[in-house]
């Protein structure tokens, strides 16, 4: 009789155990993805700092995007880096503040990032030569795939306003496509390009075509500063500037051979 409640105490005793386990061991791996998850822009950061050497004083901005870049089931994370600080800085130390200032701050201190997802390392591309006070703005959009996503990002120049689209491939970040979306800003007629992405009968990806545009509400006179007009939109015209497909074999827009309409 002693033996068998002596065998209950221990049975319970080792369910007791168990269940403590089992729920020690949830709340480690709870734990764990919480660190992970805090841990993830910090990750970033040191990964960034140590590439770009930025010192501890250093101050920067830094912009994460998450996106499904490939076509794997993993998110990634596209990263945006401004070193304006730095740039002022720069300059100021190489005495060329003058020309910093006639070039409206134009420098190659705006970086671009990914981080794919599982990976430990960054994949990087050509610094952005651009205006430093200006942020990079970013669009996601499907372009030369459908299975997959790319991005464009537009940024500043003096008075103008440019776009680079991007394609990730095999680990690879390419620059796809760059062009003006206006220019010469602050004149009568400054140039000014309204850009579509059209779907091709014959192709995966959509091609881009540039349309002459007119600025919406554009008056010269009332605008401040040129180097930072931001227009209320852009109209179209009928009037087709350039047409571009993509090219995989050299990952890069061309402008095609033949006739668009024997091409679509």
């Amino acid at each position: 009789m002693y033996w068998i409640e002596f065998r209950r105490y221990i049975i319970i005793f080792f369910i007791v155990l168990l269940v403590v386990g089992c729920d020690s061991n949830t709340k480690v791996k709870e734990a764990d993805k919480v660190i992970v998850t805090i841990g993830g822009e910090e990750y970033i950061r040191r990964k960034i700092e140590s590439k770009l050497q930025i010192s501890s004083v250093e101050k920067y901005d830094i912009q994460l995007f998450s996106e499904y870049l490939n076509e794997d089931t993993l998110k990634d994370v596209l990263i945006l880096v401004n070193r304006k600080d730095f740039a002022f800085q720069h300059a100021k130390a190489n005495k060329s503040e003058v020309f910093f200032e006639k070039t409206i701050f134009t420098a190659p201190y705006n970086y671009v990032f990914v981080l794919m997802g599982g990976d430990k390392e960054l994949i990087s591309t050509t610094p952005i030569g651009s205006n430093v006070n200006y942020p990079l703005n970013i669009h996601f959009l499907k372009l030369t795939s459908e299975a997959k996503t790319d991005f464009y990002i537009e940024y500043r120049v003096r008075n103008s306003l440019y776009r680079n689209y991007y394609t990730l491939k095999k680990d690879q970040l390419y620059l796809t496509f760059n062009c003006p979306v206006f220019d010469e800003i602050g004149r009568n007629h400054p140039k000014v390009y309204e850009i579509e992405h059209a779907k091709s009968k014959v192709r995966i990806a959509k091609d881009i075509a540039l349309y002459q545009g007119e600025l919406e509400g554009y008056n010269p006179k009332s605008i401040s500063d040129t180097n930072y007009y931001t227009p209320q939109g852009i109209l179209r015209t009928d009037s087709l500037v350039a047409y571009f497909i993509f090219n995989e074999k050299i990952m890069k827009y061309v402008t095609p051979m033949k006739p668009i309409e024997k091409i679509n």
